[in-house]
């Protein structure tokens, strides 16, 4: 099922769990339902990571040449005293600088040699780590679980352990975290909704999915 039809139905559960809601709660509860529906296939590419992907992308094909010029603009700077690069004459551009924009060079160019599928669930550890540290400094333990998924997830195959029971049961407690710190009423619920949606609308594809991996290998899928 395309990304597009598992949004419109998590929509379509918030819209209609919206009704009985606050109409304050209203953009939370959207939000949460259309994030829910789309979670599952972040183990792969979809509308959620569409612009880390991009991002990989667009380091896949320039990152070499990026990170050659970086790296001999340090070694210039580093080496020689050029006036005419007044930019880089500030306080902040000391010898350790240069040497750190040397590294981050070589950095770009060992990325851009990754595929671009590895190169993405990189950037998206990446920002797990950065989501981390803002959720462990204001103390929202809904959101240190959400990094952690988006930062794992990527790492497993396709329609896989985001496709089972565990999954949803993890999404569960998270949006029950959530829910507690929002204060709206069965967003859990909801949001756990919307995230089945998504795994029963792949059981109607011929592939299916695992719902019981490891528990049991058995494809489940339902025949129309």
């Amino acid at each position: 099922m395309k990304g597009r039809t598992h949004l419109a139905i998590g929509l379509g559960i918030g819209a209609v769990a919206s009704v009985s809601q606050p109409i304050g709660m209203m953009p939370v509860i959207l939000l949460a339902s259309g994030v829910a529906s789309l979670a599952p296939d972040l183990d792969g590419n979809n509308l959620l990571n569409k612009r880390v992907t991009k991002t990989a992308k667009l380091i896949k094909r320039r990152g070499v040449f990026a990170g050659f010029v970086l790296m001999v603009l340090s070694l210039i700077t580093y080496f020689l005293d050029l006036k005419f690069l007044s930019f880089l004459d500030g306080d902040w551009f000391t010898q350790q600088n240069k040497l750190l924009l040397f590294a981050f060079g070589g950095i770009i160019i060992g990325l851009s040699l990754k595929s671009q599928e590895t190169l993405k669930n990189i950037l998206m550890s990446i920002l797990s780590l950065f989501l981390l540290y803002y959720a462990f400094t204001d103390e929202l333990w809904w959101l240190v679980l959400f990094a952690l998924y988006i930062g794992v997830v990527g790492w497993f195959p396709h329609r896989g352990l985001t496709h089972t029971i565990w999954a949803l049961a993890y999404w569960w407690y998270m949006s029950y975290l959530l829910q507690d710190s929002t204060g709206v009423n069965n967003l859990a619920l909801i949001s756990t909704m919307a995230y089945l949606s998504h795994i029963i609308g792949d059981m109607l594809t011929k592939k299916g999915v695992k719902f019981l991996y490891p528990l049991i290998n058995k494809v489940f899928k339902f025949r129309l």
